[in-house]
């Protein structure tokens, strides 16, 4: 989407986990090192069939919540020197926002909510001639909410 000519981008992009910084402040120190973040919602759609083999109706199945966070090493230290391990960090809410100029004085607010995530794993990955140690790590949420609001 463009607004003002101006597309939604990375510098846009502020993490809030108060959980796991001990702050409400967006991009606090310990997030620094987060270079990538992923969110999707999915509901199972099933086409039903009756005679004929013709469609007839459809289902709806559950609702699947997945993310997942890149983070640098520097930032897996800072999150293990919390608890021993991610996976000993618990559930914590992740909130990610970011806004767009609409005019001169109006701008929109992208809002989504992590909730309830949690580490299942914990690792490192490096390769020889690496010059950022980085891992995508699965958040597991509970439930992800997006709101936008324009002021």
């Amino acid at each position: 989407m463009l607004v003002n000519n101006v597309a939604y981008s990375w510098a846009m992009i502020e993490l809030t986990a108060p959980a796991l910084t001990g702050s409400a402040n967006a991009n606090s120190q310990i997030l620094q090192g987060v270079s990538g973040i992923k969110w999707n919602i999915k509901h199972k759609v099933e086409t039903n069939y009756g005679l004929g083999g013709e469609p007839v109706n459809r289902g709806f199945g559950n609702t699947e919540y997945t993310a997942s966070i890149t983070m640098d090493y520097n930032t897996q230290v800072m999150l293990r020197a919390l608890k021993g391990s991610l996976m000993a960090l618990g559930e914590f809410d992740l909130v990610i926002s970011f806004a767009n100029q609409l005019g001169t004085t109006d701008w929109t607010t992208e809002t989504i909510t992590l909730k309830g995530c949690l580490f299942n794993e914990d690792g490192m990955e490096a390769q020889q001639d690496d010059t950022s140690l980085t891992k995508e790590f699965d958040l597991n949420p509970f439930k992800i909410i997006p709101s936008t609001t324009a002021a």
